[in-house]
């Protein structure tokens, strides 16, 4: 038995073989989420910027329910796609409050297509990776043609900069290795 097969308590019975690798991977994407939530609130409680605690608060319940959407019949597709559409405008809200492009937590943008890719496969991905294209050049351009947008006055950017580095790194290696676990499974044995 896998590590990721520990999930399987959570996932419907009627879920399709084919789909039950992506199903774990979501279910341990929304686990993750989960987990981090306390800290996440605390970071930016502690910064002085309890909206964005509660705007992490309110995207991680939906991201969270991933799994919940797949147990209560819903398609993988559909709760991939409201797990990172809730990622996504998260994303929107925090580049939007913290400087725009120049927010510590733009680079998280990353994850929807890195997910995408994960758990509905290239198309998904690359639907993913062209509504983030979108949303950096919405963000370029207003904040170019518009009015700049102004970072909200955190106690301790650089606090923010390292927490917000240091949870992509974590998040893109789980993917990674998730992404390895998919390709070592797939190998026929030598």
């Amino acid at each position: 038995m896998t590590a990721l097969a520990r999930f399987d308590r959570y996932l419907p019975a009627t879920l399709a073989p084919a789909d039950l690798p992506a199903a774990r991977h979501l279910t341990l994407l929304a686990a993750i989420t989960a987990a981090s939530l306390p800290a996440l609130l605390l970071m930016y409680h502690w910064l002085g910027f309890d909206a964005a605690a509660v705007a992490v608060l309110c995207g991680g319940a939906v991201m969270g329910c991933a799994p919940l959407l797949l147990r209560a019949g819903a398609s993988l597709a559909f709760a991939l796609n409201i797990f990172l559409a809730s990622l996504f405008v998260l994303k929107i809200w925090l580049a939007t409050h913290l400087g725009g492009l120049n927010a510590a937590t733009t680079a998280w943008f990353v994850l929807c297509p890195l997910v995408a890719a994960l758990v509905g496969g290239t198309r998904a991905a690359l639907v993913w990776s062209a509504l983030v294209f979108k949303a950096y050049f919405v963000l370029f351009l207003w904040s170019r043609f518009v009015a700049p947008f102004v970072s909200y006055p955190v106690t301790a950017p650089d606090v923010l900069a390292f927490g917000g580095q240091l949870g992509l790194l974590v998040l893109v290696t789980v993917i990674a290795l998730c992404f390895s676990a998919n390709i070592n499974n797939a190998a026929p044995p030598t």
